[in-house]
C-alpha cells in the first residue's frame, strides 16, 4: 500500500494546465509509434494501382500466315485493364527519364521482336519473347521488392498476351493446312480426272487397233479381187485374141485399099491443079503482054478488071495446086502408116492380148486395195489421237501427283516436331512462352544495402534527440552574461554536432567494412552524413531550447511522422494522403533521397537539391536557435518556476 501511495504522489506531482497533459502524452506515445506506423503501411499491396510504372511498346507486328500478330497490344490492353500498377504508356525516352528523374518506380518494355518470336512458335523453332523490367533502386529499394512480387501477375499477363498471339499463329497456320488441304482435294480431284481422261484415251486406242483390224480385212478382199481380176483377164484375152485374128486384118487391109485409091486420086487431082495452074500463068502472061502492046488499055476499066480476074485466077491456080500436092502428100503418108499398120497387126495383136484385160482388172483389185489402206490410215488417225489422248491425261496425273507431294512435304515440315528433345524444348517455351528479364540503373543489390538511407537517417535523427537528454542545449552562465546569441547557440550546438557527425562517421564505417555498404559516391556519402547529423542535431537543439522537456516530445513525434512519411520503405503513393501531404516538408525525405544517390547511384541533380534543402534546413534552423537565446535573456515568473522538467 505505501508504494501505491509513493507513486500516486508521484502522478499528483503532474498538476497545473500544462502538467497535466504529461501522463496523457505518455499514454498516446505508444499510439503515436504503432498506430501511425500500422496506418501508413496497413495495405501498401492494396494500393500499387497508385504507384506510377512506364510501359513502353516498342513491338512490331507481323503477318504470319495469313494471321496478323501485334502480341505488344494485345500485351498492353491487358494491362490497361488490370490496374495492379498505375500504367503510364510511354516512349523509351520519356520512360528512361522518368525513371531516373523517380516519376516511375520501373518500367516495363516489350522488345520490337516480341511478336516475331511468337509467331516462331508456328514453325517448330518456338524462342521464348522476352519483356524486360527496368527497376532504379535509387527511387526505393521496398518498390522493386514490390515490382518482384508482383511478377507473377505480370508474368501471367505476358503469357496471356503470349498465348493469344499464338493461337492466332497456330489458327493461322491451320487456316493455311486447311487451305493447303484444300489444294491437294483439288489436285487429287485432277488426279482422277486425268485417270479419267487415261481410261478415255485407252478405249480409243481400242477402237483405233479394231480400224486397224479392219483395214486388215479389206487388204485381204482386195487380194481376193485382184485373183478374179486375173481369171478375168485370161477369159477376156481369149476373146482379144479372136477379134485380133479376125476383124483386125480386114479392117486393116481395107484401111490399105482406101490409101491406095486416096493417092491414085489426088495424083490424078494435082494433075489437073498443075495444069490449070499452068494455064492461068499463060493467061496472066498474055494479059499483060497485050497491055503492053497496046499501051493505051491500060487505062480502060475493063482491061484493069481482065488484069485483075486474070491474077486472081492464078493465084487461086497456083493455091490450088499447092493443096493438091500437100493433100498428095497427106494421103501418101496415109498410105504408109496403112502398110506400116498392116505388118505389124501381128506384134499389136499380141500386145492387146497381154495388156488390154488385166489392166482393168488389177484397176479394179488396186481401188480395193486403196481402200484398205485408206480404212489402215483412218485406223492410225483414230490410235494417234487416242494416244495424244492418253499422253494428256498422263501429264495431268504427273502434274497432280507433284503437286500433292509437294503440299505433303510442305504439310510435313510444318507440322511440330516430335523427337523427344524437341518436344521437351517446345513444351518448356508454349508453357512459358514470355520472360521477364530484369535489369537495374542503380542497383542496391541486397536487402539491407537497399534500406541503409532510412537506417541512417533514424539513427541520426535519434542522436539528436539522445544528445541534449546528456547535455546542455545552452550555457546559463553565458546566457546571464554579455556573450551574443549567435555564439551561445554555437556553443550549444557545436558539442552534440561534432559527436553527432562523429558517430555518424562511425555507424559509416562499420557499415561499410563489416556489412559491405560499398557507396558508390564515397565522399559524398560522408559529406551527406555529416550535413545531416549537424542538421538533425539543430533541429533537436531548436526544439528543446524552444520548448524544454516538451521539445524531446516534439522530436519523437517528428520522428515517427518521418518513419511513416519519409518515403524511406514503400512508395508514397502507397500511404494515406495525410502522409503524401507532409512528405516534401520532412528533412528525413531529403537524407533518404540523398543517401540513395550516393550509395546506389542516381541522378546528381538529386544529390545536389537534397544537398541544398538539408543545408537550406540548418541554416533556418540555427536562425531559429539564435532568436530563441535571444528571447531567453528575458526572465518571466513562468521561466522561474517551470511547470515541467526533469527529475
Amino acid at each position: 500500500m505505501k508504494a501505491i501511495r509513493l507513486a500516486w504522489l508521484e502522478l499528483r506531482r503532474f498538476r497545473g494546465r500544462l502538467r497535466r497533459v504529461i501522463p496523457v502524452v505518455l499514454i498516446l506515445i505508444p499510439l503515436l509509434y504503432g498506430a501511425l506506423y500500422l496506418w501508413s503501411n496497413w495495405d501498401p499491396y492494396g494500393r500499387l494501382d497508385r504507384v506510377p510504372v512506364a510501359v513502353v511498346n516498342n513491338d512490331r507486328p507481323v503477318d504470319a500466315r495469313g494471321e496478323h500478330i501485334d502480341a505488344g497490344a494485345m500485351f498492353v490492353e491487358r494491362l490497361k485493364a488490370n490496374d495492379v500498377f498505375a500504367w503510364h504508356f510511354v516512349r523509351p525516352a520519356t520512360a528512361r527519364r522518368g525513371l531516373e528523374e523517380g516519376r516511375f518506380y520501373f518500367s516495363i518494355e516489350v522488345p520490337r521482336d516480341f511478336s516475331a518470336k511468337l509467331a516462331a512458335a508456328a514453325n517448330g523453332n518456338p524462342e521464348h519473347a522476352k519483356v524486360r523490367l527496368v527497376k532504379n533502386d535509387a527511387n526505393g529499394y521496398i518498390v522493386g521488392i514490390m515490382a518482384d512480387t508482383v511478377q507473377t501477375r505480370l508474368q501471367e499477363q505476358i503469357n496471356a498476351a503470349a498465348h493469344a498471339g499464338y493461337a492466332r499463329a497456330l489458327y493461322g497456320e491451320m487456316g493455311r493446312i486447311r487451305e493447303r488441304l484444300t489444294t491437294a482435294s483439288e489436285a487429287s480431284e485432277q488426279l482422277v480426272n486425268g485417270t479419267e481422261l487415261a481410261e478415255q484415251g485407252t478405249d480409243g486406242l481400242r477402237r483405233g487397233l479394231g480400224g486397224v483390224r479392219d483395214g486388215t480385212g479389206m487388204v485381204s478382199r482386195g487380194a481376193q479381187d485382184v485373183s478374179s481380176a486375173v481369171e478375168q483377164l485370161d477369159a477376156r484375152l481369149t476373146g482379144m485374141a479372136d477379134f485380133a485374128a479376125g476383124q483386125l486384118p480386114e479392117a486393116v487391109n481395107s484401111l490399105v485399099h482406101a490409101s491406095e485409091v486416096a493417092v491414085n486420086a489426088l495424083t490424078r487431082i494435082t494433075a489437073a491443079a498443075d495444069a490449070v495452074q499452068r494455064d492461068a500463068t499463060e493467061g496472066l502472061s498474055a494479059v499483060q503482054r497485050l497491055g503492053e502492046r497496046h499501051p493505051q488499055l491500060r487505062g480502060d476499066p475493063t482491061y484493069q478488071q481482065a488484069l485483075r480476074a486474070a491474077s486472081r485466077v492464078s493465084d487461086s491456080a497456083n493455091a490450088a495446086d499447092a493443096e493438091a500436092r500437100r493433100a498428095l502428100s497427106d494421103a501418101t503418108d496415109a498410105n504408109r502408116r496403112a502398110l506400116a499398120l498392116q505388118s505389124s497387126v501381128g506384134p499389136l495383136q499380141q500386145r492387146v492380148w497381154s495388156m488390154t484385160a488385166p489392166l482393168d482388172t488389177l484397176r479394179t483389185g488396186t481401188g480395193e486395195l486403196a481402200a484398205g489402206a485408206s480404212a489402215i490410215n483412218g485406223g492410225m488417225d483414230t490410235l494417234t489421237s487416242s494416244s495424244d489422248t492418253l499422253r494428256t491425261g498422263a501429264g495431268q496425273l504427273n502434274d497432280g501427283a507433284t503437286q500433292l507431294q509437294k503440299l505433303v512435304d510442305d504439310a510435313l515440315r510444318r507440322l511440330p516436331p516430335t523427337n523427344p528433345t524437341e518436344v521437351a524444348r517446345a513444351t518448356d517455351v508454349l508453357g512459358s512462352p514470355a520472360q521477364i528479364s530484369t535489369s537495374n540503373l542503380n542497383p542496391a543489390h541486397v536487402y539491407g544495402r537497399g534500406l541503409a538511407p532510412f537506417f541512417f537517417a533514424i539513427a541520426l535523427w535519434v542522436f539528436g534527440l539522445f544528445a541534449y537528454l546528456l547535455l546542455r542545449p545552452v550555457n546559463l552562465r553565458a546566457l546571464a552574461d554579455r556573450v551574443n546569441a549567435w555564439t551561445i547557440m554555437l556553443a550549444g550546438l557545436l558539442p552534440a554536432a561534432a559527436l553527432g557527425v562523429l558517430g555518424g562517421l562511425v555507424l559509416f564505417v562499420v557499415v561499410d567494412y563489416g556489412l559491405g555498404l560499398n557507396p558508390v559516391h564515397l565522399w559524398w556519402t560522408v559529406g551527406l552524413i555529416s550535413l545531416a547529423a549537424v542538421t538533425f542535431t539543430a533541429i533537436d537543439h531548436f526544439l528543446r531550447t524552444a520548448f524544454g522537456t516538451i521539445g524531446d516530445l516534439a522530436s519523437l513525434v517528428l520522428l515517427v511522422l518521418q518513419l511513416t512519411a519519409a518515403g524511406g520503405l514503400y512508395p508514397m503513393e502507397t500511404s494515406p494522403a495525410f502522409f503524401q501531404a507532409i512528405h516534401p516538408f520532412l528533412p528525413m525525405t531529403y537524407l533518404i533521397d540523398g543517401l540513395r544517390v550516393t550509395i546506389s547511384g542516381g541522378l546528381t541533380t538529386h544529390l545536389l537539391r537534397d544537398t541544398a534543402v538539408l543545408a537550406g534546413v540548418l541554416v533556418v534552423f540555427l536562425l531559429a536557435t539564435t532568436i530563441t537565446v535571444q528571447r531567453r535573456r528575458t526572465w518571466t515568473i513562468a521561466r522561474l518556476h517551470p511547470q515541467l522538467e526533469l527529475a
